[in-house]
C-alpha cells in the first residue's frame, strides 16, 4: 500500500474513533439520565451478560456476540457510506 493511502486510512480511522467516542459519551449520558447503571458485565465466548439497575430493580440482559458483530459491521458500513 502506498504511503498516502496508509495516511488516508489513518485519518479516516482517527475520525471514526472521534465519532465513536462522542457517541459513547451520549449513550452513557442517556443511561445516567434514565437512571440505568451497569452492575455487572460478564463477557463469555458466545455472549455478553449484563446485570443492570433500573427503577430500583436489578435486571439482566444477554447479548449474542454474533448479533453484536453483525450490527457493528452494518453501522461501520453506513458510516463509510455517509463519508462518500
Amino acid at each position: 500500500m502506498r504511503p498516502t493511502a496508509l495516511i488516508r486510512k489513518m485519518l479516516q480511522l482517527e475520525g471514526l474513533e472521534k465519532q465513536t467516542a462522542q457517541q459513547l459519551q451520549k449513550v452513557k449520558k442517556q443511561l445516567r439520565e434514565n437512571g440505568i447503571s451497569i452492575q455487572e458485565r460478564d463477557e463469555r465466548a458466545l455472549d455478553i451478560r449484563i446485570q443492570y439497575r433500573w427503577k430500583n430493580r436489578i435486571h439482566e440482559a444477554i447479548y449474542m456476540r454474533a448479533m453484536l458483530d453483525a450490527e457493528l459491521k452494518s453501522i461501520t458500513r453506513r458510516l463509510g457510506e455517509e463519508e462518500k
